[in-house]
């Protein structure tokens, strides 16, 4: 690995590391906050219209993230009339997804009638929360800019300052207007002018690729739609193993089995999202490389990260599990106790879950994830399946057990398909040399 694509990864996981850091403070400060302005009911009807446009999230189909890889890879083989007729085709698709979203929900919000009790205030404050959305979808286009003239670090750090510009308007229209509309303007007005800096950002030193649709086609648009619709299938997959058992516990278990769930469930996670700082700062590297047609160091620079990840990923777990007991004594005041099988169970999940990140991550860079996508589902489905065996024979435990056999499943196909898919590109290169 040179001294520059090092430092290059160093930055990016820097700026990835803040994003982490924003979400958690921001997560924290929101309740008291929020709950000084406002009564519990008023906040949590907030959440609730907050929570709607989050649905608008699969809107792009994957669209911005597998014209992000084709870029890098176009630009690593120096093919910048490649990059420039996918980047400006990305925009045209999302300016028409965009444009007839707009057309669509607006009157639809407006005019529907949702409930006798919703007022003026809170269709206001959903239609800017909507455009809020609609808004962030061009902002990934400009940290997609940055990715593929490896400037991935600087999109990272603007996309996460505005995010926490964002929700700094949100607090500012609570304390200075006080209603749902006034807090949804105040975060819409700093998602704007976050967003239009960014894209301002990305346009210097772009190596000539420029905003605009001269060089958009449909033709590159349909290029892109099979990659695309794949990296949507990896949010339904976590819906259905994730709120799949989450439901499936409550049922079966009870409300309060479900909350020692959820929480043992998301601390455990804390492996992979470390896991994943490391990972997703090498995503724009394994694309350069792929397009570039460097195989031999593409492969030498995944075999090093995967056994870096592995460490990372039983490092931090085995940290975890010896300070779980304190931790969730602190983070629930007492209220929800260390049982070691089922939090040890979840914690092996989360250890597997992010040995096997970067090879997941080497895939998805390439435009090489369909058919990982299709296994992530039926992984998913099989994870529900067990848990609907086990949970109530084995409690808790069984459900651990149902996510932890899922993910070893997923694990092996992953980094079966990572093996098969590059390995031969070696081989190639090997020879020739």
């Amino acid at each position: 690995m040179s001294q520059a694509l090092r430092a290059r990864v160093w930055r990016a996981m820097g700026a990835h590391s803040m994003g982490m850091a924003i979400t958690l403070g921001t997560q924290l400060a929101s309740l008291p906050l929020f709950l000084a302005a406002w009564n519990a009911e008023r906040y949590g009807l907030w959440l609730m219209l907050s929570a709607l446009p989050a649905y608008l999230g699969m809107a792009d189909v994957g669209m911005v993230t597998a014209a992000g890889n084709r870029m890098a890879m176009a630009m690593g083989a120096n093919d910048r009339r490649e990059a420039q007729a996918v980047f400006q085709s990305a925009q045209l698709f999302m300016a028409l997804v965009c444009g007839g979203l707009a057309l669509v929900l607006t009157p639809l919000v407006l005019a529907m009638p949702w409930s006798d009790t919703t007022t003026a205030d809170e269709r206001q404050a959903l239609l800017l929360l909507i455009a809020g959305v609609l808004v962030a979808f061009l902002g990934g286009l400009s940290d997609q800019l940055f990715r593929a003239t490896q400037r991935a670090a600087t999109g990272a750090l603007l996309g996460n300052l505005t995010r926490l510009a964002e929700w700094a308007g949100w607090m500012g229209g609570l304390w200075l207007g006080g209603s749902f509309t006034a807090v949804a303007l105040g975060g819409l007005v700093c998602r704007v002018l976050g967003t239009l800096a960014t894209m301002a950002m990305a346009a210097r030193d772009a190596q000539g690729l420029r905003w605009g649709f001269a060089h958009a086609s449909l033709g590159t648009v349909r290029q892109l739609a099979q990659p695309a619709v794949a990296f949507m299938v990896f949010p339904l997959a976590n819906a259905l193993s994730f709120q799949g058992l989450t439901l499936l516990v409550g049922a079966l278990l009870g409300p309060a089995a479900v909350a020692v769930f959820n929480t043992y469930r998301t601390l455990a996670r804390t492996t992979v999202q470390a896991t994943a700082i490391f990972s997703h700062s090498l995503w724009p590297e394994f694309s350069r490389l792929h397009g570039h047609g460097d195989g031999l160091a593409l492969h030498a620079m995944a075999r090093r990260s995967a056994w870096l990840g592995m460490a990372l990923a039983l490092g931090s777990g085995t940290a975890l599990y010896a300070v779980a007991p304190w931790l969730l004594h602190a983070w629930t005041h007492g209220r929800i106790a260390f049982d070691a099988l089922p939090f040890g169970l979840l914690a092996a999940y989360a250890v597997i879950g992010s040995a096997w990140h970067v090879p997941r991550v080497l895939l998805m860079a390439t435009n090489q994830h369909g058919a990982l996508a299709l296994w992530s589902l039926l992984a998913a489905a099989l994870g529900v399946a067990l848990a609907l065996w086990w949970c109530e024979p084995l409690g808790l435990p069984g459900a651990a057990l149902a996510m932890l056999l899922s993910e070893a499943f997923i694990a092996a196909v992953g980094a079966g398909l990572a093996a098969r898919r590059f390995l031969p590109n070696r081989r190639r290169v090997g020879a020739a040399t």
